[in-house]
């Protein structure tokens, strides 16, 4: 079956770049089954990327929300009634059961997040047992698949997302023994230790944070197109070696890594731009195709800045209504699908008020012009970029952070992916 076509719309406006990694999924029916750390954009980034369509699990209270409705029917959610929303009963989870066991009995796939919540926590929340007790009890064979989701920058607008795919789980030693509790718990277990490695989650948290740290300082393209693959690669490769230092080796290491970050900060330059020899061909190469992003961009800007304060608005009113990291996104999305539309109506009343009602096209057409050349002032961007990085190339601390790298390579081979 075909990928969703609203989720892909939407992945295209709000991702920069969409990969999928791992194995392709089996035939007949399937449970995906996925981390949840970024609120509304963890169905809409899968979505995007599954090659065939699935139901959604999701909780019941998402139906209360109006604007929520049209895309809940465009996924195909199946609602779910949490006992910790109340009313949840054992006939309203049966009921949800069943819908799952319909789709499965047809040959679909269902999606869910076993953990239940969303959010912004180093570990893997402690999965519910939803999953293993629906695969247990489905009345067809069905495969489990594990899938992680991966972001460059959770809650930034036109960033970088990975979905990584991991083998079937095997269970065919316990689908005789039904929902039986202890068949439940072992297989839900499974199900933990499956998806763990597809992610950047980790029960350590300071050695997790200080593996992604290095991770990121050893990254070779720009934030927004980083290799999230390579990135979780080198975070789980990393992890274990962490974990064995002593505390006085961590905090030494931790403050190496926060004085480059420090540096870079300061600078304004990216990890992959310090040591770059910059070659004569390179530049001579990139110098024509620089000079005609620029030249367009400065005509996108027009467009682009008309719909800057809407923006700016919908950033400003998402970092105060939460201060939750995985929910600022979903809010992002959807004040912006809301804002820009309403933004354009007005401009478009204006025009027309002012200068005629031909001149009323122009605003909404200056919003998909903008739309449509996001990707150009972005490449434009990174050429100012690369222009800083450029003059930077002679910076006195560059040696110093070049072999500080090189050790760091030595002391840890993980980061070389």
């Amino acid at each position: 079956m075909a990928r969703s076509r609203t989720a892909r719309f939407l992945g295209w406006i709000w991702f920069r770049d969409l990969r999928r990694e791992g194995p392709d999924l089996p035939p007949g029916p399937c449970l995906i089954l996925l981390n949840h750390p970024n609120g509304l954009l963890d169905p809409l980034a899968a979505a995007a990327l599954l090659d065939r369509r699935a139901g959604w699990l999701a909780k019941a209270t998402l139906w209360k929300i109006a604007p929520l409705r049209p895309f809940l029917a465009a996924f195909r959610a199946i609602p779910v009634t949490r006992p910790k929303d109340g009313g949840a009963t054992p006939e309203s989870i049966q009921q949800s059961f069943h819908k799952v066991h319909e789709v499965l009995a047809r040959g679909g796939s269902v999606a869910l997040f076993p953990e239940g919540v969303s959010h912004t926590n180093a570990d893997l929340a402690p999965l519910k047992t939803g999953a293993a007790r629906m695969a247990l009890s489905s009345p067809a064979p069905v495969s489990i698949i594990p899938a992680g989701l991966v972001y460059g920058e959770r809650a930034a607008f036109r960033h970088s997302v990975l979905l990584r795919l991991g083998a079937p789980i095997p269970f065919a030693d316990l689908a005789g023994r039904g929902a039986e509790p202890e068949a439940v718990t072992e297989l839900t277990a499974r199900i933990r230790a499956a998806l763990k490695p597809l992610t950047l989650h980790g029960a350590d948290v300071r050695c997790l944070a200080l593996a992604q740290e290095l991770a990121w300082l050893m990254a070779e393209a720009p934030g927004s197109r980083v290799d999230l693959e390579a990135l979780r690669a080198r975070v789980q490769g990393l992890l274990p070696h962490l974990s064995t230092l002593p505390d006085e080796v961590l905090a030494s290491l931790e403050a190496r890594v926060h004085a480059a970050q420090a540096w870079l900060r300061s600078k304004g330059l990216r990890p992959d731009q310090v040591g770059h020899p910059y070659p004569g061909v390179e530049v001579l190469r990139w110098l024509p195709r620089a000079a005609a992003r620029l030249s367009l961009a400065v005509v996108l800007l027009g467009p682009a800045l008309l719909y800057w304060p809407p923006y700016r608005l919908v950033g400003w009113i998402a970092g105060r209504v939460t201060d939750e990291g995985d929910q600022t996104a979903t809010l992002k999305l959807l004040g912006g699908a809301l804002v820009h539309p309403l933004w354009a109506l007005l401009l478009a009343v204006l025009a027309g008020l002012r200068w005629g009602w031909a001149a009323a096209w122009v605003p909404p057409a200056a919003l998909l012009v903008a739309g449509l050349g996001l990707p150009h002032l972005e490449r434009a961007a990174e050429d100012l970029q690369a222009i800083r990085g450029f003059l930077r190339r002679w910076d006195p601390a560059v040696p110093e952070l070049l072999e500080a790298r090189r050790q760091l390579l030595e002391a840890f081979p993980e980061l070389k992916g």
